[in-house]
């Protein structure tokens, strides 16, 4: 089962201090110092930029890879053939598209 986490401030800041303490801390400076940028700004630009980071720091720990999923990643990162192709790969076996 996926645990979701709405895209604001309130609930990233939330999971975050559930999930993760120190980087609820962190998100809390950054976003912080980012809003109030945008306070003087008008531009709220870096806000959603740090808003969008750390909405997917927060779903990748309330989500974390099951064991299967950290050995498979160990063993693509080790260089090892886990049954993928690239796209680029797979399209040049085609040969050229038809006309």
């Amino acid at each position: 089962m996926t645990t979701t986490i709405e895209r604001s401030g309130l609930a990233v800041r939330e999971a975050l201090a559930d999930l993760s303490p120190a980087e609820a801390d962190l998100f809390h400076r950054e976003y912080r110092d980012a809003l109030t940028k945008a306070a003087e700004t008008f531009d709220l630009t870096e806000a959603e930029s740090v808003l969008t980071r750390w909405w997917g720091i927060a779903h990748i720990r309330a989500n974390p890879l099951s064991d299967d999923e950290q050995q498979l990643v160990e063993r693509m990162r080790a260089g090892e053939d886990v049954g993928w192709s690239s796209p680029a790969a797979r399209l040049a076996g085609r040969g050229p598209a038809p006309a």
